[in-house]
């Protein structure tokens, strides 16, 4: 990680150098009498403009699907300590340590997708996609680097550079390096996302473009487990150095590679509105849009090692080497045209209908290295697949207080064919005291994953599965107070068909078998949000309750909870800080294991384990100066104290105590 702070500092250098010449040919240039009276009366006056975050605005995918919404920056410290996409508030996830390793969320978060899926989704959390992109409306070239230090058990740095090359056409960068060393052998994530973008807007802001081209890189290092996981927490137990403690994998891990070319191109037909609205956006009154998307895909087992301590089951072609490979391949192009009716010049948006419908294509290369059904070498297969999915959408907003909108996609032809996806939302604002009410509803029936379906490799082989689909229906009822900052919502989730992965002991060894269960399974799940402030104090709390009627095979816990506690100040008139501490804490629920192989979480229906949960306590310090802010945190500060540590997948131990720097950094010139 050395590179990472040389990279960081170089790019500091460089911008002081940029300025600091910029600021010498200022001085230099011209040598008639009238450039030089120019000059002497541009230096003796003030400056006129100085260059802040309100020059900047930005937007994301999710922002244009009516009109584009310009957002302005958030350079504030909120969250800024909660760096990890594995340590996000109000989405809690388990890990096998750290950050880089494969994830899933703790609390129920189905997926929505419908078609052909993989179904390799445990290093989704560091993937860049093109709904991740955020593009910028720049009046001065911006940069902003956030660098994170963990001494040497972890490292961030992240470099964003964007700049109008002309007035109505951005373009920019994206460069994020993680790496995460943890405390054991082999617990390491590396991952690395560089994404280039550009934004165009013709001068009559009726054609808009959004292109991208994005490379992930993330590697996850296997160790299987720590040996001595079932005794290394216990009082009794002779606390050597981490890095020392056995593994039983030290040559594995699992590669997954995510590249994409994104382009979105959308046309306003017709007259364009240009009414008050609350976001001042140009609203259309018909609009085409055009995308394509590009995504070459692979996800790679390597492991060159005798498994002496049986974590996985024996090697069919090997008993040392494996190299389990697949590669998907997927083009998607969409075509939507909308048309929006509503009053001309008026200066509240009321009766507005809005309909569109499009349709999608998308085809799928689906290549596999694995072993032949005789188990004796290895072979290239591959299968090709192809949807197309009519897309409908319907809108209509009362007045600016009540709107209603439904979602449509439903495949109609194809290998996925009869998957769909209905979903319902509405808005109510009752007043700006009283607060807001949100209803949604959807209703899913999605394939199976590939990987249920037929997987061929070295450890583990099964095809041809007859699983049905998994069906969901949800509702779902929210309530939100800007004024008092309250949230509360409940949500139902009623699935059938649900798959999951399970331990199987038919011949004595560590092996896992992809199950459907034959129940309908019911989740309610109740989350409330609340910010309270007491002079200078403030606290913020977040409750989830979940309860289940199948909880021997939908892990999750009942109770979750996080809650910040801290001080503001403001220290030597300019630096604004906050001073307090981090509280996390789950109920104790029958945990997962992990298969390195598949890189899949799964359950042992027979043995079920339920480990101890204890509340985890993290102290931060963070404030903002001008324009950089800064957090010193130190995780789990509570350790030893009741507990020595602890689990959130069975027998793969999260870290220890660390002290945390981090620095984000914004240039405007």
């Amino acid at each position: 990680m050395r590179n990472i702070v040389q990279i960081c500092f170089l790019i500091a250098v460089l911008l002081g150098i940029n300025k600091a010449f910029a600021q010498d040919l200022k001085t230099s240039v011209g040598t008639n009498k009238e450039l030089d009276s120019v000059r002497k009366k541009l230096d003796g006056g003030k400056d006129t403009v100085v260059f802040t975050a309100k020059y900047i605005r930005f937007t994301k995918l999710s922002l244009t699907k009516d009109s584009i919404v310009l957002l302005p920056l958030d350079t504030s410290t909120v969250n800024i300590q909660n760096y990890s996409p594995l340590l996000q508030p109000t989405h809690p996830t388990i890990s096998n340590g750290n950050m880089g390793l494969a994830a899933r969320p703790l609390l129920f978060e189905p997926s929505k997708r419908i078609g052909f899926d993989a179904g390799f989704h445990s290093l989704d959390y560091y993937a860049l996609t093109p709904e991740d992109i955020i593009y910028y409306q720049a009046r001065t070239p911006f940069t902003s680097l956030y660098f994170v230090s963990a001494g040497q058990k972890e490292q961030l740095f992240r470099a964003i550079h964007t700049q109008n090359i002309k007035r109505n056409w951005n373009v920019g960068v994206n460069f994020n390096r993680a790496d995460s060393k943890g405390f054991y052998a082999r617990q390491r994530g590396d991952n690395l996302n560089v994404a280039v973008f550009s934004w165009y807007q013709s001068p009559s802001k009726r054609y808009n473009m959004w292109a991208s081209a994005i490379f992930n890189n993330m590697r996850a290092y296997e160790n299987g487990s720590v040996a001595s996981a079932d005794s290394i927490f216990n009082a009794n137990y002779a606390t050597i150095s981490r890095e020392a403690e056995p593994v039983n994998l030290s040559a594995s891990r699992n590669i997954y590679k995510k590249n994409t070319l994104f382009l979105k191109q959308t046309y306003y037909v017709g007259r364009i509105d240009t009414s008050a609205n609350a976001n001042n956006a140009v609203l259309p009154t018909n609009k085409v849009t055009y995308t394509f998307e590009y995504n070459n895909n692979t996800y790679d087992f390597l492991k060159n090692e005798s498994d002496v301590r049986n974590v996985l089951p024996p090697g069919i072609a090997s008993t040392t080497f494996t190299n389990d490979s697949t590669r998907v391949l997927h083009i998607k192009n969409e075509f939507i045209y909308s048309f929006f009716l509503r009053p001309k010049n008026s200066s509240v948006i009321k009766n507005e209908l809005k309909v569109d419908a499009g349709i999608r294509h998308e085809y799928f290369k689906h290549e596999f290295l694995g072993l032949k059904l005789d188990g004796t070498s290895y072979e290239q297969s591959r299968a090709y697949y192809q949807n197309i999915t009519v897309l409908g959408a319907a809108g209509y907003r009362f007045s600016t207080n009540v709107d209603f909108n439904l979602d449509l996609q439903q495949i109609l032809q194809g290998e996925n064919a009869g998957d769909y996806l209905y979903e319902a939302k509405s808005k109510i604002l009752l007043g700006k005291t009283i607060g807001r009410i949100e209803l949604g509803a959807y209703a899913q029936n999605q394939s199976p994953a590939a990987i249920y379906d037929y997987y061929h490799g070295n450890h583990y082989k099964w095809t041809n599965n007859d699983f049905k689909n998994t069906k969901i229906l949800n509702l779902s009822f929210n309530y939100i107070n800007d004024k008092y900052d309250l949230t509360a919502g409940a949500k139902y989730f009623l699935t059938s068909n649900y798959l999951y992965f399970g331990a199987d002991h038919s011949n004595g060894t560590t092996a896992i078998l992809p199950k459907q269960a034959t129940a309908d399974i019911s989740l309610i799940r109740i989350d409330v949000l609340k910010k309270w402030r007491f002079g200078k104090f403030a606290l913020e709390n977040y409750v989830a309750y979940q309860k289940t009627d199948k909880n021997a095979v939908l892990r999750t816990p009942e109770i979750y909870t996080y809650n910040s506690i801290y001080f503001n100040n403001t220290f030597f008139k300019v630096l604004k800080a906050n001073i307090g501490f981090d509280v996390r804490y789950n109920s104790e629920y029958a945990n997962y294991l992990y298969s390195p192989a598949t890189a899949q979480f799964y359950i042992d229906e027979a043995n079920p384990v339920n480990l101890p949960s204890k509340p985890i306590v993290d102290v931060f310090f963070k404030a903002n100066l001008r324009r950089a802010n800064i957090f010193v945190k130190y995780d789990f500060v509570n350790q030893g104290l009741f507990q020595k540590g602890y689990f959130t997948v069975n027998r793969y131990p999260m870290q220890d105590a660390l002290l945390k720097f981090g620095v984000s950094w914004n240039f405007y010139d």
